[in-house]
């Protein structure tokens, strides 16, 4: 990232400085682009209505605003993709006719590595002209797929997008889905039980069974994450899986400082597929 960080507190109040209103939200972005791809950044009009998004800005880690000059309207499901070099993205991927790609006024330039003191890699922030914070995400190295090009997309735009569980890394083959449906809405369609639990966990005093299914074997990793995506624990090495099965969080296994809302995150790396990567929201009593 270019420029100077905030401190650790402000960047994370950026991100969680969002209006409840519906509207747009930060969709998918790409952190760690391919060569000569650039980064980008899809906004969803998440609304009912139409959206002009001229004025609009987004602000990385830095507090600085980049302006989208111009964007064409965007009716409600509409998707506007703000890429540092739109040209080169258009090149390296299959965009839909009603694809609206548009650079802003300069670009905010997302770090792909956690700042010192807890800080998080970057934050996304889309603010209105007003200055008001409409979305946002606050994602930490660990979110970040390993693959140059793939893409973090939206899972759930319900959730908000500072959770974890909001996002995921794309299962498209091409790696993201610019200007096009979230490849993660189709696989929650066709297959929500891929990562499934209770919502209420105590494993000091009775085990929590976690569920899989996953397309074919391949290695599985648990961890226990923040409600800032600070990850807390390894739960489970990756360790070699069939495609369905389950895991156990039971006593003596690792348990928060104290009880609250945290996300068990599993990370699935297939054979010839993958990797995926899933977080579901519990709540921890000790």
């Amino acid at each position: 990232m270019r420029g100077a960080r905030l401190p650790v507190s402000l960047v994370l109040g950026l991100a969680l400085a969002v209006s409840a209103t519906a509207g747009p939200v930060v969709n998918e972005f790409v952190a760690r682009p391919r060569a000569r791809e650039g980064e980008w950044i899809e906004i969803l009009n998440a609304g009912a209505a139409d959206l002009d998004l001229s004025g609009w800005s987004v602000r990385d880690g830095t507090g600085t605003a980049r302006t989208i000059t111009e964007a064409p309207p965007l009716p409600a499901g509409g998707i506007l993709v703000l890429a540092a070099r739109p040209d080169s993205l258009a090149a390296a991927f299959v965009l839909p006719d009603l694809a609206r790609v548009v650079r802003p006024d300069g670009w905010p330039v997302l770090n792909d590595r956690d700042g010192s003191g807890g800080a998080p890699a970057d934050v996304i922030v889309l603010v209105d002209p007003a200055g008001t914070a409409a979305d946002s995400v606050a994602y930490y190295e660990a979110w970040l797929p390993p693959e140059a090009g793939r893409s973090l997309e939206r899972a759930d735009t319900r959730v908000p997008g500072h959770e974890p569980a909001a996002w995921g890394w794309s299962v498209d083959a091409a790696g993201a889905t610019p200007g096009r449906a979230n490849s993660l809405l189709a696989a929650a369609d066709a297959d929500p039980g891929v990562w499934t639990g209770p919502e209420f966990v105590a494993p000091a005093a009775r085990p929590a069974v976690f569920r899989y299914r996953m397309p074919e074997p391949g290695t599985l990793g648990i961890s226990l994450v923040d409600g800032g995506g600070r990850i807390l624990s390894v739960l489970q090495a990756p360790v070699a899986v069939s495609g369905v099965g389950q895991w156990v969080w039971g006593p003596g296994a690792f348990l928060p400082d104290h009880a609250g809302d945290f996300y068990v995150c599993l990370l699935w790396q297939g054979t010839t597929s993958g990797p995926v990567r899933r977080c579901l929201r519990v709540w921890v009593s000790r």
